[in-house]
């Protein structure tokens, strides 16, 4: 895979990702359980399964995200450390 973003975007999307899988796995078992504190976020039908569901897709997409700034961190690394390698030769 290419460089797609810097080190500071990659970091950034590294950290949220981690923060939104936690949160929407929590969401997700929370809505499973049906949670009174969560009454009010779910349609008047009161579909706390199919939400729930949600919150675990949710969550899958963002272990996606979190695998493509994981690998982009990686390759900022490492393009860091030969670039490194590279002036410290010459």
């Amino acid at each position: 895979m290419a460089l797609i973003c810097g080190p500071k975007l990659s970091n950034c999307c590294f950290v949220l990702s981690i923060w939104g899988i936690i949160m929407l796995v929590f969401l997700g078992i929370f809505f499973q359980v049906k949670s009174v504190a969560l009454r009010e976020d779910v349609k008047g039908t009161g579909d706390y399964k199919k939400t729930s569901r949600n919150c675990f897709i949710a969550a899958g997409l963002y272990v996606i995200t979190l695998a493509i700034a994981g690998h982009q961190k990686w390759t900022n690394q490492r393009m860091a450390a030969s670039s490194k390698l590279l002036i410290d030769s010459h």
